[in-house]
């Protein structure tokens, strides 16, 4: 699996780190402002060919101070995808985040953990 965390400008890589894959599961965090470029970041790290296997996803947005949609859609695009869609976890997220990710019409398939 690729490293996510190495060749990103200063200040982007603690936006969005991959903590753990455990055979299906994996965790992502993501922190500070999620907007604009990281958008392809996020869909690079779903997308690595090392976690197609993954089948359930914890997304922490405990730390984000900002999403916006076009982040909001890279985060549950790739997931949403998959046939079947795999389950999304999201914890931590903010009213502001949580808003974002319903208007990307797939809060029916999240599950929100405080």
């Amino acid at each position: 699996m690729a490293d996510h965390a190495q060749d990103r400008r200063a200040g982007d890589e603690r936006r969005i780190r991959l903590l753990s894959v455990d055979g299906p599961r994996a965790e992502l965090a993501l922190s500070e402002e999620v907007t604009g470029a990281v958008a392809a970041q996020i869909e690079e790290v779903l997308l690595d060919p090392a976690l197609r296997d993954v089948s359930e996803w914890v997304f922490d947005l405990s730390r984000v101070r900002q999403l916006d949609a076009i982040c909001a859609y890279a985060l549950v695009r790739p997931v949403t995808a998959a046939a079947p869609p795999a389950a999304v976890h999201i914890r931590g997220a903010s009213r502001q985040a949580r808003r974002a990710l319903h208007r990307t019409g797939a809060e029916h398939l999240l599950t929100f953990e405080d």
